[in-house]
């Protein structure tokens, strides 16, 4: 028990410094190709911080355990928009531009919605409450067309009325090793993660798929909430609610994408709630940028948010 409690935090340790060192490496190589802000919040960035999820979730769907990585999902995904913007809007109010409302936000909702339609009903064979390889491909396709849109949006989203942050820029070798280091990192610590987890649930009589939903949410989010708060007080709004937004669509059409790819994915029943929740989020984060001061996600807003998320994480324990 002791050295799998080990194993789990030094797993998470790896998995923080991993995903660091990853996102620094892909920033790098997205501002030499002078790709917009935004654009490298909501794929660059946005891809990066989910790939602790990303790991948690395959190695969990291989081992036949889909509870945690989906937990991590659904967890990480109603952490990061009620929590992380929550918090930053607390600090720093946050101000978005129409197009990242009226598209991402609306691409998020679609998201979280498709991913719960296709995780309870048969779509592409198989029965209900699964993820075939055949939906798992189609997930894979819409993240594919998100990201090609995005792309071509490039040429036209030049942020140039945002301050640009204040990043270390590295060479084009050094952000590739680093890249791969950061890979490499997220993936071991991933593992380790996953196997911790199962023994610290059965330790404490609780569920894979609530420890899923809070510790490893929680502590895979970590990143989002570093790159955010860390954005938003250079006043770079563009990475900082890009960042979780890209992050969570990725986590839905990517992370499900591939990892149903790999093998059919059973959807634990207890989890329909959470999904719900998601959603919910999903929304309230719309129906707050639309209303009050518009596109502007003001103190008050962002207190509101974070008693929701409170509320909902002793409802869970």
């Amino acid at each position: 028990m002791i050295w799998s409690i080990i194993l789990f935090i030094l797993g998470f340790f790896i998995l923080v410094k991993g995903s660091d060192v990853l996102i620094d490496g892909s920033r790098s190589i997205a501002k030499r190709l002078h790709i917009s802000n935004w654009v490298i919040g909501i794929t660059v960035i946005g891809i990066g911080t989910s790939i602790p999820e990303f790991s948690i979730t395959l190695f969990s769907a291989l081992q036949g355990k889909a509870d945690i990585g989906l937990g991590a999902i659904i967890g990480s995904n109603t952490f990061n928009i009620l929590m992380i913007l929550g918090l930053v809007a607390l600090i720093y109010p946050i101000s978005a531009k129409k197009r990242w409302v009226s598209w991402d936000l609306t691409v998020n909702v679609l998201a979280i919605f498709s991913a719960a339609v296709i995780a309870v009903f048969p779509v592409i064979g198989g029965g209900f409450f699964e993820i075939t390889r055949g939906e798992g491909l189609l997930f894979l396709l819409l993240f594919i067309i998100w990201i090609f849109r995005e792309a071509l949006r490039n040429g036209t989203d030049r942020d140039t009325d945002e301050e640009e942050p204040n990043l270390k820029i590295f060479s084009l070798h050094l952000s590739f090793i680093m890249i791969l280091g950061g890979l490499a990192g997220v993936i071991f610590g991933g593992e380790w993660v996953v196997n911790g987890a199962k023994t610290i649930a059965f330790w404490l009589g609780a569920s894979e798929a609530t420890v899923g939903l809070t510790i490893v949410a929680i502590g895979t989010s970590l990143p989002e909430l570093a790159v955010s708060l860390r954005a938003a007080y250079r006043r770079n709004f563009g990475i900082s609610l890009g960042n979780i937004v890209g992050s969570n669509i990725f986590d839905f059409w990517g992370i499900l994408g591939i990892a149903g790819t790999f093998t059919a994915i059973k959807i634990p029943r207890e989890l329909l709630l959470d999904f719900g929740v998601t959603f919910v989020s999903a929304i309230i984060l719309m129906t707050m940028m639309l209303t009050g001061v518009r596109y502007v996600l003001q103190r008050w807003q962002g207190a509101v948010m974070i008693s929701a998320y409170i509320f909902y994480l002793i409802f869970l324990v």
